[in-house]
């Protein structure tokens, strides 16, 4: 059987009362003992570490946004100013680039008019194509070079050096060409254009190598002199391809400009003849302060195209009852020249500018309702 301890003996036995528990003494102090001994690590230790990290954590990251910010700028900056250098350096290279073709251009075309004045024609034409070739728009280079070429073709000395092949080739028949060539000569001395090229197209088809440099010369003012013909005769067209033929081997004078400007004009101010009168009478105008005795292949003059395109435009303003109007252009077309046609109508004209008609009333179709019956 089990003891019960006097504890035990002295709980009541009824159901509602609460027990009381009795706890040794030697229990108690050792708990006080133990409670006495905490750490003091432990009392130090915030009550609720956890709240305090979360409470921290905004902080960090509000400043390891404006750390990755400043880096951006940072990057962005650099960047701006990397691409601000490359531009600057582009651009001074461009600018280097200018001045270096400059400074050549201008040597070679001082040095191009020393060779002029020693006679080295050959040197000359090379260093002008030269400056064209890297700055067109070098002042004079295409003037001298036209005139450099024109100076060749009359000289017929080209004081150039033969390029020697070493390969072996049978040796050419050159007389033919040899003939031919002095040909040209002679008809270029005579400026017997049309011959001169006839002449120079058969020397090249026959041998393109032949004294190539003179022949083109000559090839160049038998086309440019051509042109000048052609226009001089009426034959714009032909004139203007011409030009355009020379100016593959060599910018044109300032002589066939003015010509070519001058065809170009009287081709425009003709398209307008007989159909625009206000065209023709500009174009024709202008033409007529420059050239007024240039003619069409009919042989007809600026100075007539001039006048009856006045007249011409003074019969249309008649028919629109501009009756003034028409009177000072057949007044300025008889000042010109003398046309019978605006001598007939002057007057008459005249007469209707100082007393106008009545302006006729533009003619009405009649209603049906309008229609008398018969």
């Amino acid at each position: 059987m089990n003891k019960k301890s006097p504890s035990e003996e002295k709980q009541p036995s009824s159901e509602n009362s609460v027990p009381e528990v009795t706890v040794p003494v030697k229990a108690v102090a050792k708990t006080r003992k133990t409670t006495k001994k905490r750490d003091p690590v432990e009392e130090s230790t915030p009550v609720e570490p956890e709240v305090a990290a979360e409470e921290q954590a905004p902080v960090k990251v509000k400043r390891a946004g404006w750390v990755w910010l400043g880096i951006l700028a940072m990057l962005l900056i650099a960047a701006l100013g990397v691409g601000t250098g490359y531009i600057l350096a582009i651009q001074a290279r461009k600018d280097a680039d200018l001045t270096r073709i400059q400074i050549a251009a201008t040597t070679q075309y001082e040095l191009s008019l020393q060779d002029v004045k020693n006679n080295n024609l050959v040197m000359a034409k090379r260093r002008l194509e030269y400056v064209i070739q890297i700055y067109p728009s070098y002042p004079g280079a295409a003037d001298k070079l036209a005139e450099v070429m024109v100076q060749m073709a009359q000289a017929g000395n080209t004081n150039s050096q033969p390029v020697t092949i070493a390969t072996l080739e049978a040796t050419k028949d050159t007389r033919g060409a040899a003939a031919m060539f002095e040909t040209a000569k002679l008809q270029w001395a005579s400026q017997d254009w049309p011959s001169l090229y006839t002449t120079v197209n058969s020397l090249r088809d026959l041998d393109p190598t032949y004294e190539a440099v003179q022949v083109d010369g000559l090839y160049y003012l038998a086309m440019r002199n051509m042109g000048i013909l052609n226009i001089s005769n009426g034959n714009m067209e032909k004139g203007l391809y011409n030009f355009s033929v020379a100016e593959k081997i060599g910018p044109l004078d300032a002589d066939a400009e003015s010509y070519r400007t001058w065809a170009r004009m009287f081709l425009n101010a003709s398209a307008g003849y007989g159909v625009t009168w206000s065209r023709a009478v500009d174009g024709f105008a202008t033409l007529y302060n420059m050239v007024p005795n240039m003619a069409d292949f009919n042989g007809v003059t600026v100075r007539e195209y001039y006048a009856r395109s006045l007249a011409g435009y003074g019969d249309y303003l008649q028919s629109t009852y501009d009756w003034c109007g028409a009177v000072t252009k057949y007044e300025a077309s008889q000042g010109i020249m003398n046309l019978q046609s605006v001598i007939d109508i002057l007057p008459d004209a005249r007469e209707k500018c100082a007393n106008p008609p009545p302006t006729p009333t533009p003619a009405t179709t009649p209603t049906p309702e309008s229609t008398p019956i018969p």
